[in-house]
């Protein structure tokens, strides 16, 4: 009897619920009763567990249909059983062999001497000759009638024994080599063989093997000359002797080697690198999708797990376009996750230059740390295959790496790239080209990256770069280099970069200049520089092993000695600590474990981020935060306004060069009763202009749930629009992080947002300030928000709101005329994982009917959807940066499953009420998208943005 085990794997689907389980056990049994004719559905079941954990942690069972779609379920252990046999019966055979040889040997030396006695001097008698020949040939002569023959006939019985066993044990090998081989699927308990190649190759060498087996046989019956067999033994010994290295060899060749995988997150995901020993093609199975890497290099992705790609490769690589999900490879299961948290560490590496044995010292006790992050030259000799190997390890986690001088740069995004990690931001520069030279040009080109993208990313800051800043090692600073990097960090001392790593030098040492440390991690595998020769050093040598405390130098190479603290001739790593409050550096010796010394360091909040502004009745609420606490005032046209945190306390005064009797603060919020006018926030200009129009563009996005890198594409050329519209969750748990996060670098355009059922955890923030449910009028365009969700349970809607939303609408609808929207966190139909709710779904419906509305936006579901019904166009605003929808998961979508990332046209009638309005759908995209919108005297236009192509991905029009 079996039983199905949820989290095992069946066909390349993992199953993580028992429902997935009871299906997948139906399917089992319908299988088996095909095959065995049962009577009862649970009669019959099946069973995935672990067997031989030291070899096989996880039995694999493969599907296999045939045209008729009969399944078969095989196990490879048959396949070991017969090759262990085999190779013993081998073994065996040829100590039989040596036996025999050994008495012919001895039979030969007797009958030599036989000869050698008959011609003996005539002196010796017969019957002393009669007795030496039979002293010494007793044992190898029998009598037979009146004749002599050699005593051999047991040798030949054990020859033909074992003889036989061999010939007929690679004969059942070979027909079990033909039945997997037809079933074109392999299955060996030390690993997946590929293409049968291996069982031809020990097919072949069972029929060569048999050849000489059998003329041996066929001379031994037909009694030959034993001196003639004699010589052919021994070349039989010597062939089958090769025969049985190439067999066992051919075993452990199908032992597939195979290195990885590499984790590097990417972007808003991560990129998934491995190597396998041969070709196989690549693929992952993720959320219920497919992705795989096609001819030209690149990801594709297939709507169901079922599909099977056809190219195959040893470099296999996969980006997955998710900021957290599960996979498994090598049967062993993986998780990736870079969502936004407080408190992370990480440890830094450099130049392990492929030692394998140094690598496992320093990863030892790292297991609890997020990130491993390099500083470059991993390994040497630009091998691809090297790095995968060197990097196996199953604890090994998230990879980041800078391009060092002997780097398989493939393996990396670029030289020069930007990266978040749960928040943090690392940035990582190469000063050396391609042809690992470092050139004024490459030099160049790395600061005018961190020159363009420091402020794009509003996290703490880490500098990741292979050639140091300063030195006291063998290659020492590049004064070009150095000068330049010292320069950009003077111009952005604001920009919250906390640390700069550096390699190269194969020692450690630590500078500090400007509340900014500089790390050399030194050698964590490769040799130690000789900091005592001076035909290396120079006067730079050192006299110790340990260097403290500044090192002033006119010597170029010494770049920066005045800001030296420590250095040391150790294979050591870094290991860093990040909190809300500060960052911890532990200075950590590899061999030993020994903590060698600490550093540490309050976090550096930046001076300002913001203003956000706020559309707010008949003027503008602008908010902004600051680093250190400032009075909340802005002067407009010569008149001060100033407040507190909340811009319902907002006073005034006559003239801006007063000073306001408000306490300093952090948060600041301040409410201008003004259409129109002009403000500087912090050195950012402010142009506030809400008056009607008869044209306007805007776009609406939803649930960026903080994503920064997709926050920054959805707010691109915003210059181009008049105002944004959010249709909520702009954050997750709404924290001071999270908005430190989601408003990076923002536009100082009029910004409105709905709450949405995360906002609910809100405070002070700027979403707080007005009520849930609000009209708002911009630029002549009317905005109707509710919500419904239940504040005290966010993943909850709630009845009584609904009523009261509903009510508030029927009141305030009729009030204005003009352009009419309606804004709600909560999709009117959905083909997201959330669904439809029927009561607000058809309560809305008859707002829709009685009211001349032109469009409702809505979000929660992280995917995008439009439906039209009647003349009023119904959209989802899809994700803006937070986790797709896993529509394409039958345990989380049930029957709503999607079959591919796009849905055309109606959608077949469903009885599961999440499913409301499938008649009305028009299409749906599970992408990250932004939504523009332009209205013009007579005509409405809706682009749909896919924030990763950049391409539109739909087009609606409507007559205004």
């Amino acid at each position: 009897m079996y039983q199905i085990i949820p989290g095992r794997q069946w066909d390349g689907h993992s199953f993580y619920n028992n429902q997935q389980a009871v299906r997948l056990q139906n399917t089992a049994i319908k299988t088996m009763c095909m095959l065995d004719s049962c009577e009862s559905r649970h009669e019959v079941t099946l069973q995935i567990e672990p067997i031989w954990q030291k070899y096989y942690s996880k039995l694999i069972v493969r599907r296999y249909i045939n045209q008729k779609t009969t399944y078969f379920i095989t196990k490879p252990l048959a396949a070991t059983v017969i090759i262990a046999v085999l190779v013993c019966v081998h073994i065996l055979c040829i100590l039989n062999q040596l036996w025999y040889i050994s008495n012919l040997l001895i039979f030969s030396c007797v009958y030599k001497h036989e000869n050698s006695i008959n011609q003996y001097s005539l002196q010796t008698s017969q019957d002393e000759k009669d007795q030496l020949i039979q002293n010494n040939s007793q044992e190898i002569y029998q009598d037979i009638g009146d004749t002599k023959q050699p005593r051999i006939t047991k040798l030949n019985m054990a020859m033909i024994t074992t003889t036989s066993i061999y010939v007929l044990g690679f004969i059942g090998l070979m027909i079990y080599a033909a039945i997997v081989i037809a079933n074109q699927q392999l299955c060996f308990i030390f690993g997946d063989v590929s293409d049968g190649i291996e069982y031809l190759i020990i097919c072949g060498c069972a029929l060569a093997a048999s050849i000489p087996s059998v003329l041996l046989l066929f001379a031994i019956y037909k009694q030959k000359q034993i001196l003639r067999i004699q010589s052919y033994q021994v070349i039989c010994i010597v062939f089958e002797t090769v025969l049985l290295v190439v067999c066992v060899v051919a075993v452990s060749l199908s032992h597939s080697k195979n290195w990885g995988p590499l984790i590097e997150p990417r972007g808003n995901g991560a990129s998934i690198t491995w190597w396998t020993q041969r070709k196989q093609i690549s693929s992952l199975c993720v959320d219920g999708k497919l992705y795989y890497q096609s001819s030209d290099q690149s990801t594709k992705i297939a709507g169901n797990c079922q599909y099977v790609p056809t190219y195959k490769t040893n470099n296999h690589n996969l980006l997955i376009p998710s900021v957290q999900f599960i996979f498994q490879l090598f049967d062993d299961n993986f998780t990736f996750s870079n969502v936004v948290k407080e408190d992370i560490s990480f440890f830094v590496t450099s130049d392990i230059l492929s030692s394998r044995q140094y690598l496992q010292k320093s990863l030892e006790g790292t297991q609890q740390y997020d990130i491993h992050v390099s500083a470059g030259d991993t390994i040497q000799h630009f091998s691809n295959k090297d790095m995968f190997k060197l990097l196996s390890n199953p604890d090994q986690l998230k990879f980041l790496q800078a391009v060092g001088e002997q780097d398989a740069k493939s393996a990396l995004q670029e030289f020069n790239y930007l990266q978040q990690v749960h928040g943090v931001c690392f940035y990582f520069v190469s000063a050396f080209d391609e042809h690992s030279q470092m050139t004024t040009a490459s030099i160049e080109i790395a600061i005018q990256f961190l020159e363009r993208e420091i402020y794009s990313c509003s996290g703490i800051k880490f500098i990741v770069s292979h050639q140091p800043v300063y030195s006291t090692g063998e290659h020492g600073a590049n004064p070009q280099f150095s000068i330049a990097m010292q320069s950009f960090l003077d111009r952005h001392e604001d920009s919250n970069i906390m640390a700069v790593f550096g390699g190269r030098d194969h020692v450690f040492s630590s500078y500090q200049k400007d509340g900014v440390y500089f790390f050399n991690t030194g050698s964590s595998g490769s040799r130690l520089t000789n900091v005592f020769e001076t035909s290396e050093m120079q006067n730079r040598t050192w006299k110790a092993n340990r260097l403290d405390g500044p090192q002033p130098s006119d010597q170029h190479l010494n770049f920066g000695g005045e800001f030296h603290l420590l250095s040391l001739l150790q294979h050591t790593r870094v290991e860093v600590n990040v909190s809300k409050s500060g960052v911890g550096y532990v200075i950590k010796n590899i061999e030993t474990g020994k903590v060698e010394s600490t550093f540490a360091q309050e976090i550096k909040k930046p001076r300002f981020w913001g203003p956000i502004v706020s559309p707010y009745e008949n003027g503008a609420n602008i908010t902004w935060w600051t680093r250190d606490p400032v009075k909340t005032s802005v002067c407009i046209d010569g008149k001060l306004y100033y407040g507190t945190n909340n811009m319902h306390e907002t006073q005034t005064l006559e003239d801006c060069s007063l000073e306001p009797a408000v306490e300093k603060l952090y948060f600041h919020s301040i409410f201008v009763d003004r259409q129109l006018f002009d403000a500087v926030v912090e050195g950012k200009e402010i142009h506030f202009d809400n008056r009607p129009k008869d044209s306007v563009k805007f776009i609406i996005t939803s649930d960026a749930h903080e994503m920064t890198p997709i926050i920054r594409r959805s707010i691109q050329n915003m210059e181009d629009f008049d105002f944004h519209i959010c249709g909520g969750d702009q954050t997750y748990w709404s924290t001071a992080i999270e908005y430190d996060l989601a408003f990076p670098n923002w536009h100082q355009k009029p910004f409105c947002q709905c709450q949405g059922n995360h906002e609910a955890y809100a405070t002070r923030r700027p979403v707080k300030q007005r009520d849930t449910t609000f009209h708002q009028q911009i630029n002549g365009v009317h905005f109707f928000s509710v919500f419904i969700f239940n504040e005290s349970d966010i993943a909850a809607v709630d009845d009584t709101l609904v009523n009261q939303s509903i009510t508030w609408l029927d009141e305030n609808i009729q009030l204005y005329t003009g352009t009419k929207f309606i804004l709600v966190h909560h999709p009117m139909y959905s083909t997201g994982e959330f669904g439809s709710y029927p009561l607000f779904t058809t309560q809305l419906e008859i707002i829709l009917d009685k009211y001349d509305i032109l469009a409702v936006i809505t979000g929660h579901d992280h995917i995008f959807s439009s439906y039209k019904r009647k003349n009023v166009l119904i959209l989802v605003a899809g994700s803006g940066g937070g986790p797709l929808d896993k529509v394409n998961d039958s345990s989380v979508m049930e029957d709503r499953i999607w079959n591919a990332d796009q849905l055309l046209g109606p959608l077949p009638f469903s009885p599961n009420d999440k499913s409301m309005g499938a008649n009305y759908h028009l299409y749906s995209f599970c992408g990250y998208t932004r939504t523009e919108v332009e209205l013009t005297k007579s005509v409405v236009t809706y682009l749909i943005r896919d924030l990763l192509s950049w391409e539109v991905i739909a087009e609606y029009k409507q007559d205004r």
